[in-house]
């Protein structure tokens, strides 16, 4: 009985809050991003044609696991095999329809499976609600708790979340398709012999994200239907209809990915010191299509994206961490919500911040868990008064074009990549991670040219240099950064009466310093100014064979080297 009046309250709040959703529905701006955040359950299952490769894949498929940012409702067998041809249920551009998808899972079972996990369901058949009552206090936070002491029923109200926890029930169904080897690959593309420098496997992937909707009608059937209690009169009864009900999965999106897991074949100049063996390559290429896949799921379904409420700043904080799923420099965007004249709320971006320290909480709150930290790359400013974040991956890509005037002058592009990201483990508990931050490996190529003389005669010279470096990225206003960097680079040289396949051969240092300013979170007017300094200076033909070993390059060319300074755009991904 007690019990009993347990889910019966339970099942009333949930109703409440979704009767009060729907009046605020009709009062919302599409712009507007709700503050709320609670963790979802996941479930990963494949789905097998029987296609070339298919067994080898999802055998290694089997062996993901779900991170901690998700509660996990794992499977008996995460493969289903779906008995029939591809053609006969895929549309024309080869996707699959998902009743057929939800229809394949109630045939095997799943929703009883998830469930179970849910409730606990024992081996008499019978549920209770203990998973129920850890996940509903591991999933609240500081302010739940503090709410929840306060109130007469304390804890036991942080329990009652968790059928709330319940709908939030997502599971991913893969599907690999066009599985080949390398070396299948090669053939099928008439790939020459020399150019097959690679072994490992490709395929592409298609994944369907879909919700089990354990909605107010779902949970009251569950309850009046299927539960079995420790005296239920009708138990034998009650199991049979829960072993035969089919429960509603709806999509909710879809993508689609390339997947390549490969190395570089033993000899090439970049193949490792230890080739992976094929179940290696195969264990990484499951990893890398989940990745991938929850990667995409985060941009598009905004219930999958980390929210929390700002704490504190200088530095600004928020009560998430690894149980969230935070990784060191990951990029959330910071957002006020407000209340426009006609009631409707709407949201407002205020600035884009970064992680700089990452706060290990996986445990369940006592009301004083210790918050991640950030620091600012763009927009205002941020305060703790009602401001939250919200979870926007970045690719960690930077585009730059401009162009240089002195040193290597011409026009340049550089793209930039992040690797500050596996400095995270690197970051003691209780220190600031802040120096370990924006640090990226850049490559650039550069294109100029103009008339000079050189040994008496004129002519018009072309320039194409290339160089790679390392910078880092400082903040000291939310709008303006700068940043140090230095690398290593070689400029070939050209002339228009060339007729012998010649080319002017140097290399060179290059440093110095770099500033943007924001004209939006992701787009700044960056300058740089940067020393170049030659190292040394040869002419080769075109086999490569050195004609003149020291060329005199800045003596016919007086300003190709030196103090540059170049300004244009750079694009954040």
């Amino acid at each position: 009985m007690k019990k009993t009046l347990i889910f019966t309250c339970a099942l009333l709040i949930s109703i409440l809050s979704v009767a009060q959703d729907a009046v605020t529905a009709g009062k919302i701006a599409k712009n507007y991003v709700s503050s709320d955040y609670n963790r979802n359950s996941l479930t990963l299952v494949g789905l097998n044609f029987g296609e070339n490769l298919s067994d080898r894949i999802y055998q290694n498929f089997s062996k993901l696991e779900i991170p901690d940012k998700f509660y996990s409702n794992p499977l008996q067998n995460k493969t289903i095999a779906t008995g029939t041809d591809r053609a006969s249920v895929s549309d024309m551009f080869n996707q699959l329809d998902p009743t057929v998808i939800s229809k394949w899972l109630n045939q095997n079972k799943v929703g009883q499976q998830i469930l179970s996990t849910w409730f606990n369901r024992q081996q008499d058949g019978s549920f209770n609600v203990e998973v129920l009552k850890e996940r509903g206090l591991f999933n609240a936070n500081d302010n739940e708790f503090m709410i929840a002491s306060a109130s007469k029923r304390g804890e036991s109200s942080l329990m009652d979340m968790g059928l709330q926890l319940v709908n939030q029930t997502y599971l991913i169904a893969f599907d690999f398709t066009n599985n080949m080897t390398m070396t299948q690959y090669y053939d099928k593309s008439e790939v020459e012999a020399a150019k097959r420098t690679m072994n490992g496997f490709k395929t592409s992937l298609k994944t369907y994200l879909f919700k089990l909707d354990f909605n107010d009608s779902v949970a009251a059937v569950f309850f009046q239907d299927y539960w079995v209690g420790e005296n239920t009169p009708d138990k034998q009864a009650r199991i049979d209809a829960f072993e035969n009900a089919e429960f509603p999965f709806v999509l909710v999106s879809k993508q689609m990915n390339e997947i390549t897991s490969a190395q570089y074949n033993e000899g090439q100049p970049m193949a490792p010191k230890k080739q992976l063996t094929e179940d290696e390559l195969l264990d990484q290429l499951s990893k890398v299509a989940f990745e991938n896949t929850i990667t995409t799921i985060e941009k598009q379904v905004q219930s999958f994206r980390v929210k929390a409420m700002v704490s504190s700043v200088k530095p600004i904080s928020a009560k998430i961490g690894k149980k969230e799923g935070l990784k060191f420099d990951q990029r959330y965007f910071v957002y006020e919500n407000r209340q426009r004249n006609n009631g409707t709320l709407s949201s407002k971006r205020i600035g884009v911040v970064k992680s700089m320290t990452v706060a290990d909480n996986r445990k369940v709150t006592s009301g004083q868990t210790k918050p991640s930290e950030f620091y600012q790359i763009a927009g205002g400013q941020v305060d703790n008064y009602g401001m939250f974040l919200e979870q926007h991956n970045d690719v960690g890509l930077n585009v730059f074009i401009g162009a240089t005037a002195g040193g290597l002058s011409g026009i340049n592009a550089r793209a930039e990549y992040y690797i500050s990201k596996v400095f995270g483990e690197f970051v003691k508990d209780g220190k600031s991670g802040k120096p370990l931050t924006s640090w990226k490996i850049y490559g650039e190529i550069g294109y100029g040219g103009d008339t000079y003389t050189v040994e008496n005669f004129v002519d018009d010279f072309t320039f194409t240099h290339f160089s790679f470096g390392i910078s880092k990225d400082f903040y000291p206003l939310s709008f303006l950064h700068w940043g140090p960097f230095v690398g290593y680079g070689v400029e070939l040289g050209d002339w228009e009466t060339n007729s012998d396949d010649e080319e002017i051969d140097t290399d060179f240092l290059e440093a110095g310093a770099r500033v943007g300013v924001n004209l939006a979170h992701n787009i700044q007017l960056l300058g740089s100014a940067t020393y170049y300094a030659k190292i040394s200076s040869q002419i080769k033909d075109s086999k490569g064979e050195v004609l003149v070993d020291d060329f005199d390059y800045t003596g016919y060319f007086e300003d190709r080297m030196g103090l540059g300074i170049s300004l244009g755009l750079r694009i954040m991904f």
